[in-house]
């Protein structure tokens, strides 16, 4: 036995040494194919990206040298240069775009590029570089946010150069990080694998797959001190395993330089994910180890055992020898004594037979008088025996014919049969009755029965269970009664839960609730337990006249029907329609509760009567909008005259005449005038807008200076800024116009006390709901809003008088135009937003502005130096229906130096062009003249000639006036009324000297 356990012991060291050093070279073996993997992975990826720029840079060359043949033969034909591109193009269908800028940066040329877009990549890297580097060759720039496209590209870009080699611009193609990340993700490098594409000073490219944003991942450093040194070495590719990499984790890295271009792509895979495979061999290998350590300790304790048992069989089978022979004796005494009980217990068998036959057949006689169905089963549930009244029922014509039959030998179903049988052996299981089971059965006759059975265990004198007995009633009728009583309380059941109005039932005698549906418990704010709990006559919210309409119903058995504004006894505010009816049950009265839920109607009417009123009030404002605008525009034609001529004169006259103070005033008048005339545009939504991205906390603290002259010496202005506020898209001499007036309103309101005004800005997200409150609701969108909030500590308003402030001409003050409050709310709603005023007569007023934001950085703006009057030279053609302003016109023109040709109308001004085309390099036409206006006069003369430089004149803004001219419009815009200086101003920029 020893020897058999040593050398199970030496099997099993043998078989654990074996197993160690077979998993350890598996894993060697692993770790060497994946470093394998790594590089061809690297190479393939090295291929398919180099691929790509190759065919890119082929592309470029021949774009190049086209475009430096069209230079020599003369210049660039855009269509034949864009076809040729097109060409190029197609034939390289990973990049995003070949384009071509002009040695201004000014984008001209190539796929995407649209006429007017006016892009330039002055300020690109490449760019600069080509630009100033003759000798570079391709450039390949960072992954930049596309101009045209708006993705993340990488740019390679050539030089063009001219036919005398100076600098004539730049070709350049982008290929999309998107489809570089493509070609990253046909390589599987695990779950938790990184692929990587890195500049040459490392700087993060494209990662796969993508951590973090495009914009935040881009120039990132996070390579492993181990790429830097082998880079570093000279090495370009190479394969080495990283003990800790940036996030904490080993990684098998293979990296390698993509061809002949600055960049490196590496590929880090994860030791856990390459040793998966080695791992469930592990599994396998130790289970196999330990299976068979197991079998062969359980077969050495077997063999152990097997010996043991032996030995003690053959001692107990000696000993039970001899304890038979002792038994046998004994038994042969007992068997003697027991033959001669069994003669006298055979005698008193007989005896109790006789008696048992006559109790049998009086109980037959019991058992078929009865009306009940009665039968008993065996063990088995075979039937044994029943009464006339279940034979009949089973078709059979003598009871005895029971015997020896199953259920499913009987005219029942087989389902009801599976049923009984199922009942029996309940019964004889648990040795315990079974009463009132109701059932169907199918009877001989094809009827079908209800019963109920009951069922009673039967047992022998030793109490064991012999069978079952089981007795019946036919209660069909009885049945159907309650399942039509049943299916009324259910369909009412149903009605009362289904119902989507409140119903409530209540006891007329007692006043206790008796019925209450969900909808009830809903519209109360409680639970249909708590509603049950109540009584009518306690309930305090009865109070508001529905108790004493309750008794009416009640006593006279009239419907009513009542509105109600109240509280609900669980707190919630109710506006409800109540229906109240009275009906018997078993003689009694009972009252029925239906209430309707009015609070969505009440708020829809008054929300309908609000948008009415608003509605009513947009017309007004739309119609005086049209009125104003076109008194504004006949308005700003007379002060073109006023304010021109007075400027004139100005500058013809001596500084020190006497009448130089008269025509200051004059000439102040007519401003003040214009900007009148500002006003009323503003109103009519038609002033002048300079659209830009604007801060308004900074466009307030620029007027801080201003605002502080402004107001009263008593009034202190105090400021709450939010920080790091969103720019909006505005006018900046438009919204500076409504704070000032803001500002000189509440100013105005504090009046000759001691006062505060503070002025605040913060970012807030208004929902539609708090929008459809603003001063005339234009249906804005939810989202992010700049407020700008203006607040004083004043006299405040009535309730009366603030609807009628934005009102044109309305003014509480007794020198005021009325204007001011309708231009703040005509500027605001041309920038599409909303305004909410909240004001008590007493306690102040605030007035809330609210701007959408807009995405990006608010624009700066340097202020221009005008400097002298600027003066130029050649021939000007006038065209105006006014001959005051052709006259005027003609002396400013010719201060400047210009010579002048008028015209009354467009069709004279055509004519003129006609005969005098070679000698006028501009042409100023006002907007609206007779025969032909301002629009077709500018169409008509750019037919005669396509690169004709036209300024157009109007008292209308810039942004209405160029809506009418699709395509390229005019060369610039001036509006009435305007200076020397002005008009000096837009002919410099015009002209390009």
């Amino acid at each position: 036995m020893a020897r058999t356990v040593a050398l199970v012991l030496a099997v099993n060291l043998f078989v654990i040494v074996l197993g160690t050093v077979t998993l350890r070279q598996s894993r060697d073996q692993y770790l060497r194919n994946a470093a394998t993997q790594g590089r061809n992975l690297t190479q393939m990826l090295v291929y398919s990206i180099s691929g790509v720029f190759d065919a890119a840079d082929i592309a470029l060359l021949s774009v190049v040298d086209e475009a430096e043949r069209q230079h020599r033969q003369g210049g660039i034909s855009t269509d034949a240069l864009n076809a040729f591109i097109i060409a190029q193009h197609t034939r390289v269908p990973a990049l995003d775009s070949i384009r071509m800028a002009d040695g201004n940066g000014d984008i001209l040329y190539g796929t995407g590029v649209e006429p007017g877009s006016n892009k330039s990549v002055a300020e690109r890297d490449y760019f600069i570089k080509l630009r100033d580097t003759p000798q570079a060759a391709l450039v390949i720039s960072k992954p930049v946010l596309g101009l045209i496209s708006g993705k993340w590209v990488v740019i390679l870009a050539r030089r063009v150069s001219g036919p005398n080699g100076a600098f004539a611009g730049v070709v350049y193609c982008a290929i999309p990080l998107e489809k570089i990340r493509n070609m990253l993700s046909t390589i599987d490098v695990g779950a938790r694998g990184r692929i990587t594409l890195r500049d040459e000073s490392l700087g993060l490219i494209l990662r796969f797959p993508q951590q973090l944003p495009v914009s935040t991942d881009l120039g990132r450093k996070p390579a492993s001190s181990e790429m830097q040194k082998r880079i570093a070495k000279g090495m370009s590719t190479d394969t080495y395993y990283a003990e800790r990499t940036n996030d904490g984790t080993p990684r098998l890295v293979a990296f390698s330089k993509v061809g002949r271009y600055p960049m490196y792509v590496s590929i880090a895979l994860l030791p856990d994910e390459i040793l998966a495979r080695w791992y469930r061999e592990l599994t396998q290998i130790m289970s196999l180890v330990v299976l068979f350590l197991m079998v062969t300790t359980a077969m050495s304790r077997v063999i152990y055992l097997r010996l043991r048992r032996q030995l003690q069989a053959e001692e107990e089978q000696r000993l039970a020898r001899e304890e038979l022979e002792v038994r046998v004796a004994e038994r042969t005494e007992a068997q003697r004594l027991t033959n001669e009980k069994l003669k006298l217990e055979l005698a008193v068998r007989e005896r109790a037979e006789e008696e048992l036959r006559r109790g049998r057949n009086m109980l037959a006689q019991i058992i078929n008088t009865i009306p009940q169905f009665v039968f008993w089963k065996d063990r088995d549930s075979i039937y044994q025996g029943c009464n006339i009244v279940f034979a009949k029922a089973a078709g059979l014509d003598d009871p005895e014919l029971i015997a020896g039959k199953r259920d499913y030998d009987l005219p029942w179903m087989r389902e009801e049969s599976d049923a009984y049988r199922n009942d029996d052996r309940t019964v004889m299981d648990s040795n315990r009755p079974k009463y009132h089971i109701i059932e169907q059965q199918l009877q001989a006759s094809g009827r079908r029965l209800w019963v109920d059975t009951t069922k009673v265990p039967l047992c022998d004198d030793t109490g064991t269970v012999t069978g079952i007995l089981g007795v019946y009633d036919n209660i069909t009728e009885r049945k159907m009664i309650e399942e039509a009583r049943d299916r009324a309380l259910a369909m009412l059941e149903s009605l009362l839960a289904s119902s989507p109005t409140a119903i409530l039932v209540y006891e007329g005698e007692s006043g206790a609730c008796v019925k209450a549906n969900q909808a009830a418990a809903d519209l109360a704010g409680g639970t249909v337990q708590l509603l049950l709990s109540q009584n009518f006559r306690e309930v305090p919210s009865w109070e508001a006249g529905m108790r004493v309409a309750a008794e009416l119903v009640l006593s006279d058995g009239q419907t009513r029907s009542i509105e109600i504004d109240t509280t609900s006894s669980f707190g919630k505010q109710l506006q409800v329609e109540c229906f109240l009816s009275r009906f018997e049950v078993e003689g009694k009265h009972h009252l029925m509760f239906i209430a309707v839920d009015m609070t969505e109607r009440k708020r829809l009417e008054q929300e309908k009567r609000l948008i009415e009123s608003q509605m009513l009030h947009v017309q007004k404002l739309e119609s005086l909008g049209v009125l104003a605008g076109g008194i504004a525009h006949d308005f700003n034609n007379i002060l073109m005259v006023i304010l021109g001529n007075a400027d004139l004169a100005l500058m013809r006259m001596a500084p020190d005449a006497p009448a130089c103070e008269n025509l200051t005033q004059i000439e102040q008048a007519a401003s003040r005038a214009a900007d009148l005339a500002r006003q009323m545009l503003a109103y009519s939504g038609r002033g002048k807008f300079v659209i830009e991205k604007l801060d308004m906390t900074r466009l307030v603290q620029e007027m801080g200076q201003m605002l502080e002259v402004s107001i009263s010496k008593k009034v202190m202005l105090r400021y709450d800024f939010a920080p790091e506020l969103p720019p909006v898209s505005g006018d900046a001499t438009q919204l500076r116009q409504v704070v000032l007036n803001l500002v000189l309103n509440a100013s105005e309101a504090v009046g000759d006390a001691n006062g505060m005004i503070v002025i605040s800005t913060k970012r807030f997200y208004c929902d539609r709901a708090y929008l459809s409150e603003s001063w005339i609701d234009d249906r804005l969108p939810e989202g992010d809003y700049v407020v700008l909030e203006v607040s004083d500590n004043g006299c405040g308003m009535d309730r009366e008088v603030i609807p009628r402030i934005f009102d044109p001409f309305f003014t509480t003050k007794f020198t005021g135009r009325g204007l001011g409050m309708a231009a703040v709310l005509g500027i605001v709603r041309a920038h599409h937003g909303a305004i909410k005023v909240y004001s008590e007569k007493g306690r102040g007023s605030t007035f809330r502005l609210l701007l959408p934001c807009v995405e990006g950085d608010a624009d700066h703006h340097e202020l221009a130096d005008l400097g002298p009057l600027w003066r130029g030279c050649g021939t000007v053609l006038l065209a105006d229906d006014e001959e005051s302003i052709r006259g005027l016109g003609r002396d400013m023109l010719e201060t400047m130096g210009f010579s002048v040709l008028v015209a009354c109308d467009g069709q004279e001004a055509l004519e003129i062009y006609r005969r005098h085309k070679e000698e006028i390099v501009c042409v100023l036409l006002d907007l609206t003249m007779p025969n032909l206006d301002g629009e077709q006069t500018f169409r008509a003369l750019r037919e005669l000639q396509p690169d004709v430089k036209v300024v157009i004149s109007s008292g209308y803004n810039e942004q209405e006036v160029t809506m009418k001219f699709a395509g390229a419009g005019p060369s610039g815009f001036i509006q009435k009324p305007y200076r020397v200086s002005e008009m000096s101003r837009t002919l410099r920029g015009v002209l390009g000297e």
